[in-house]
């Protein structure tokens, strides 16, 4: 028996005889209990020798599986009974390691481990279709710590891969798991990273001359329509943030008003010039950039330290005020039933697996 390492499988596991042959029966490297006395086949290809009263015992629906009297059940590998299910070797596999190995994804010895998102995404969707309810509830919590309902978690991005390796391809698959498991507290992050993927295509690199495919294609029509219609007003948000930053300044008690007027000139000059439309100063008022502080990023360099410490302090506390504004309304954008107190609060996930 081997504990598993949950890394790149081999290939032998999925060879094939000929081009157009059956897949060949493996026996899984990981999940082959040597006093195992029933075998599980994911999709004709991989067998995983595991003891039935475990899985029994976990699983009403394994349970109700093992003893359904059908076919599957008279068929024998090394004298055991056999199911077959239709699940991928890799969801069963990881599911498995858990149920029978005493694998732990989230802890090294009561060290934190990130999780890689596929991991959480095969326990998600194995511990809902077999209802094993505290593997769901460990993965479910330690994704709602990536797609969090906390604003000042969502702006770290390395504080959010201590619990999660995830790239926001991933984002997708996501939302796909938040509709499955009825979890909306994932859905507003998991669809804000969406809106950056609206407007982007992949293209088969095989040679194929295939048509190009939307990142966001998984998602349904309507959701792909509110995408882009977020995205403008994420633009719009923080276009209208810009315009408060420039208003407030110089500021009540400003403590040096000609200075500070002239920085706030400096970034009005560079508006009013056409041909600094893209400017870097310019392309800070996006949708990508609508829920982080934008006035530093605005006023860059010595454009900002001319300002007096009344007017960087008043500036910094409207820019945060907006976002803080903005992040309120995310789940009413994305037409997500959220309780407002919970979102608004960034309430931690309670239980599983932190």
């Amino acid at each position: 028996m081997s504990s598993g390492s949950d890394g790149p499988r081999s290939s032998k596991r999925t060879r094939v005889d000929e081009e157009d042959g059956p897949p060949v029966l493996q026996r899984d490297e990981d999940v082959w209990l040597s006093d195992g006395n029933i075998v599980v086949i994911a999709s004709d290809t991989v067998a995983f020798r595991v003891h039935k009263s475990i899985l029994s015992l976990r699983s009403e629906v394994f349970s109700d599986l093992f003893s359904l009297p059908d076919a599957n059940m008279a068929e024998t590998m090394d004298g055991l009974p056999v199911v077959h299910v239709s699940d991928s070797p890799d969801d069963i596999r990881r599911l498995l390691l858990v149920l029978c190995c005493g694998k732990n994804y989230y802890y090294n010895r009561d060290v934190l481990v990130p999780v890689p998102f596929a991991v959480l995404a095969s326990l998600i969707r194995m511990a809902h279709k077999y209802a094993i309810q505290d593997v769901l509830d460990d993965a479910l919590s330690r994704l709602k710590r990536y797609y969090t309902n906390d604003l000042s978690l969502w702006r770290d991005p390395d504080a959010r891969a201590r619990y999660v390796t995830a790239t926001a391809h991933d984002a997708p698959a996501a939302v796909e798991l938040a509709r499955l498991t009825n979890t909306p507290l994932l859905l507003p992050t998991a669809l804000l990273v969406c809106v950056g993927l609206a407007e982007t295509y992949s293209v088969a690199d095989d040679g194929s001359g295939g048509a190009a495919e939307s990142h966001v294609a998984t998602l349904s029509v309507p959701e792909r329509a509110r995408l882009v219609h977020v995205k403008g007003y994420l633009t719009q948000a923080c276009a209208t943030r810009a315009l408060y930053l420039v208003a407030a300044v110089p500021s009540a008690g400003c403590a040096s008003r000609r200075a500070c007027t002239a920085s706030k000139e400096a970034l009005l000059e560079e508006f009013r010039e056409p041909g600094n439309v893209y400017s870097l100063r310019v392309r800070h008022i996006s949708d990508g950039n609508a829920l982080t502080p934008i006035a530093e990023k605005l006023w860059q360099d010595d454009d900002w330290e001319r300002f007096c410490g009344v007017c960087r302090e008043a500036l910094a506390k409207m820019d945060a005020k907006g976002v803080k504004a903005l992040w309120s309304t995310l789940p009413a954008l994305f037409e997500v039933d959220i309780d407002k107190d919970v979102w608004r609060n960034g309430e931690a996930p309670a239980g599983g697996a932190s």
